[in-house]
């Protein structure tokens, strides 16, 4: 499991936030906007209902989880891996990058899906720019194998090659941008992948294996697909560490909503600055501490 954070809560950030929890990876995804971030958890569920229906989906969830979060310390201070998907502004993004790079891991990878920025300029502020590059995924996220990769000029081979590995593990493919117009899929084009999609899931028999003559053009041969079996998957033990400061056990239920994800020190704090629920974002009423026996 990988430590995501996902910057935006727009169309993008949220198809990106889907796709990482749907191969197991731990979500946080942040947005300033509140109302914006009110939406995430309804928007993913129409996600997931429009996979099933179209046979993309096998299991009924997505296997990491998804928490919103209303605080930028808290969404990117454990991270492994940051993307950025907020509106293409050279000032916007040059700050967020520039503060998110003192609150994260000094390791932590940062990822721009900008369509057009020099990431170099946007890296001008950022410590330890060698951990910086564009990622941008194409739409549709969830079925679209390729990822183009735009380095900066600080960007380090060693940056590459961990999202290069992280990424083939998804059924994904980095590419280089060739010349200087970005890859816009067509219709036909997106449609022959899903299509490709569909004959992996149907050949791969809920084992995790595409079978050769079934890989896209592009794509890495021997990914890994995500479990399809929801028996299969059972809580490991950094999962019952509090997803927000990932130091204390989950030991509080948060009413109405009944989730427990949060230590009670996390939970109070949700409480008294009146944050809905990192998951589903209700509003939080009460907090039941629970005693692990």
């Amino acid at each position: 499991m990988v430590k995501i954070a996902v910057l935006g809560c727009g169309l993008m950030g949220m198809k990106i936030a889907g796709e990482m929890a749907y191969h197991g990876h731990r979500v946080k995804i942040y947005d300033s906007n509140i109302a914006a971030l009110n939406l995430v958890f309804e928007r993913l569920e129409e996600d997931k209902k429009n996979l099933r229906e179209e046979g993309l989906m096998l299991h009924k969830n997505f296997i990491g989880q998804v928490l919103c979060m209303s605080q930028l310390e808290e969404t990117v201070h454990d991270a492994d891996v940051i993307f950025e998907a907020v509106p293409d502004n050279a000032d916007l993004k040059k700050d967020l990058f520039e503060k998110v790079s003192h609150l994260c891991p000094g390791d932590a990878i940062l990822c721009s899906n900008t369509l057009r920025l020099s990431i170099t300029d946007l890296a001008e502020n950022v410590l330890h720019k060698q951990r910086m590059m564009g990622l941008r995924f194409l739409f549709p996220v969830y079925y679209i194998p390729e990822v183009e990769i735009t380095p900066g000029q600080y960007t380090s081979s060693t940056t590459i090659e961990k999202v290069r590995a992280m990424l083939e593990k998804m059924g994904k493919t980095l590419f280089f941008r060739s010349g200087g117009e970005p890859l816009i899929l067509s219709e036909e084009q997106r449609e022959d992948r899903k299509q490709v999609r569909l004959e992996q899931i149907k050949n791969s028999s809920g084992v995790g294996y595409f079978f050769e003559n079934a890989i896209p053009t592009l794509a890495h041969r021997g990914n890994d697909a995500p479990p399809q079996d929801d028996k299969s998957i059972s809580m490991k033990e950094h999962d019952r560490d509090c997803a927000i400061c990932m130091d204390r056990a989950r030991d509080s239920l948060l009413r109405p909503c009944h989730h427990m994800i949060t230590c009670y020190e996390c939970s109070m704090m949700l409480l008294n600055r009146k944050d809905g629920c990192p998951i589903c974002r209700k509003d939080i009423t009460e907090i039941i501490r629970v005693f692990h026996s």
